[in-house]
């Protein structure tokens, strides 16, 4: 989804050359199949006659959303995003993985971070008149209680083989002079974590797999190697580096959280709220073939007094009614997809 911000700039350069505007634009192949030019005309007019139109919806989406954002008074500021950017984060070993998966997946970190927040500005909108108490809040709280406990979690280094003889020999290696833990995982492991130096997420101990790991997770003193372990995903050696405690939630330390998420619960569903915002705004169409388009930012329309003409304009009503615009999807409202790391083999 992420993607479309790269096909918007094609669909500008496509009318450029439209216009004339890019000196040699046009003509110029893209591609030569057998000795037969794709040039740059036929690519971008066939960009535009399949994406223009969910790209325009997305585009005016995302201008209205900002519009009423604005209007309603309403500030989102840079270090919110940055703390919803650093939880998607802390769900990778490192900041390198997280970058790595977003190369994967065709993603910039600017584009992650211009999604994010526009979701955020829609959460906003939805939630900004939902009344809130404490006696409210109180009772979401004991409804949901457990999800704001927080269970013993370890953060911990990983190095896997596919026997105990390669196992061990790791081990031997871990016991030289001035090894360390990463370059002995990049030497010996077998799992995609040996990329991060075997680096793993913060993890619940109950969570954490393979289950044999986890006897060691709870009892190896932080700083210490322990393996190896046989599991049925392979031998492991692990490096605890961190453990916390469990922890109980109170209502007080819970309740920025709470807030949110009761908030969030009883909002107005997002394609209701971007129906409303669509019909509060003044959108006029303005090329001919996505003129269909029109229906869906005309709104309730107000019928005329008697004797009186209708002050529609005239761009907004085709001669011939378009078939139902086949509703587009709300790009601008789905939430961030929360990248989620490979797990090791094992994990």
């Amino acid at each position: 989804m992420f993607a479309r911000t790269n096909l918007v700039a094609l669909l500008f350069l496509a009318l450029a050359c439209a216009l004339g505007a890019v000196v040699g634009c046009g003509e110029r192949p893209v591609a030569v199949v057998n000795n037969q030019r794709v040039t740059e005309t036929e690519f971008m007019s066939r960009l535009k006659e399949v994406f223009g139109k969910q790209v325009l919806v997305e585009m005016i989406d995302r201008q209205i959303i900002e519009d009423a954002f604005d209007k309603a008074g309403l500030e989102l500021a840079e270090e919110e995003i940055g703390a919803e950017l650093q939880k998607m984060q802390a769900d990778f070993p490192s900041r390198d993985a997280f970058i790595q998966y977003l190369d994967s997946r065709g993603i910039t970190a600017q584009e992650l971070r211009d999604k994010l927040e526009l979701n955020m500005k829609v959460e906003m909108l939805a939630t900004k008149d939902i009344p809130v108490t404490d006696e409210k809040l109180k009772a979401y709280y004991q409804q949901h209680k457990a999800r704001y406990d927080k269970p013993l979690r370890v953060t911990l280094r990983e190095l896997v083989t596919i026997s105990k003889k390669h196992a061990e020999e790791a081990g031997a290696a871990l016991q030289q002079e001035g090894a360390s833990f990463s370059s002995v995982v990049s030497q010996y492991s077998i799992v995609p974590s040996r990329q991060y130096g075997g680096q793993r997420r913060e993890t619940a101990i109950k969570d954490l797999y393979p289950a044999e790991l986890r006897e060691a997770a709870r009892t190896t003193p932080v700083g210490e190697v322990v393996g190896p372990i046989e599991t049925d995903g392979g031998w492991y050696i692990i490096l605890i580096e961190d453990r916390k405690a469990a922890e109980k939630a109170t209502f007080e330390s819970a309740k920025p959280q709470v807030t949110k998420e009761y908030k969030r619960a009883n909002a107005p569903p997002m394609d209701k709220l971007l129906k409303q915002l669509r019909e509060q705004a003044v959108v006029k169409i303005v090329i001919p073939e996505f003129q269909e388009l029109s229906e869906l930012y005309a709104g309730p329309q107000k019928l005329p007094e008697f004797g009186e003409e209708s002050e529609q304009p005239e761009s907004l009503v085709p001669e011939t009614a378009p078939s139902a615009a086949p509703g587009p999807s709300a790009p601008a409202t789905e939430e961030p997809e929360t990248p989620q790391p490979t797990e090791s083999e094992g994990d």
